[in-house]
């Protein structure tokens, strides 16, 4: 029986890579029509044509794929945008116009929603599947390092890893991976504006099939090995935030605890006793 694969965002890359194997039926959610035609065209990929910030619409899709498989096994919260504006920008009189909400409204809450639907229906999945469920979320390097060109997109990618470690060794107990990608600036359309273009320069573009190759070794479960060496098994492979730059990637390590009282604070603020 073939596993289930649910993607937010359109990631044709990473639906076709899946889809290739065989072993996956892919559907992918996302509000962009004219992509949603090319998966359609594609054998193992069925498009629904949905918004990540419309929970009921979300919610909806989810619960159709469910019915239809009665299982799901991996879910990558991949919908994202950029912001292409000036926040520094003076108003020089009255009320500056407002900023507007979208960044947030799909970044994080659009990765929100994907989440929650994933933890319940993961939930309602056999018994079989607990322990290979995977939660991918997409981040950014914007998450990891602050981004003076794109501060409101940078807060919402730190706040996907904030969200990645928090909820992930919970989960893991359900026997589900939650991870979080940190891609550099891939060559994806989220970059195809001139503006994007002029200011990265091409020998950092990452290529789509390292994107790929990552999520397929989280997939697996087997132990990762990163660029420094760094060796994470499968079992403990969950709260992760994993920065893939040029044709490789690192595990990049949550802040040191630098004395017993924030020790024992955060010990607290994740439920140890």
């Amino acid at each position: 029986m073939s596993k289930i694969a649910l993607i937010t965002g359109g990631s044709l890359a990473v639906a076709k890579d899946l889809s290739q194997t065989g072993d996956w039926q892919v559907n992918i959610i996302g509000s962009n029509q004219e992509r949603g035609q090319t998966a359609a065209s594609l054998s193992s990929l069925t498009f629904y044509q949905a918004d990540v910030r419309n929970y009921q619409q979300l919610a909806t899709v989810f619960e159709q794929i469910f019915n239809a498989a009665g299982r799901i096994d991996f879910v990558f919260a991949n919908a994202g945008t950029a912001d292409y504006t000036d926040f520094f920008a003076q108003c020089k009189a009255g009320i500056p116009p407002d900023p507007g909400s979208e960044l947030v409204d799909i970044n994080v809450n659009g990765a929100l929603f994907t989440s929650y639907l994933a933890m319940h229906y993961f939930r309602r999945s056999p018994e079989v599947t607990k322990g290979h469920r995977n939660l991918i979320l997409t981040s950014s390097i914007g998450g990891l390092y602050p981004s003076m060109l794109t501060p409101v997109y940078s807060s919402t990618k730190h706040a996907l890893i904030g969200f990645t470690r928090s909820v992930g060794e919970r989960l893991w107990e359900e026997g589900v991976r939650v991870n979080a990608l940190c891609p550099g600036v891939v060559e994806t359309p989220l970059f195809a504006v001139e503006a994007f273009v002029s200011i990265f320069p091409r020998e950092i573009f990452i290529p789509m099939d390292v994107v790929t190759g990552v999520v397929s070794q989280l997939l697996s479960g087997a132990d990762m090995v990163d660029a420094k060496g760094m060796c994470v098994t499968g079992d403990e492979m969950h709260s992760r935030a994993i920065h893939i730059s040029g044709e490789t990637f690192f595990f990049i390590e949550k802040p040191e605890i630098y004395d017993e009282q924030s020790r024992i604070t955060w010990a607290a603020m994740m439920g140890h006793n």
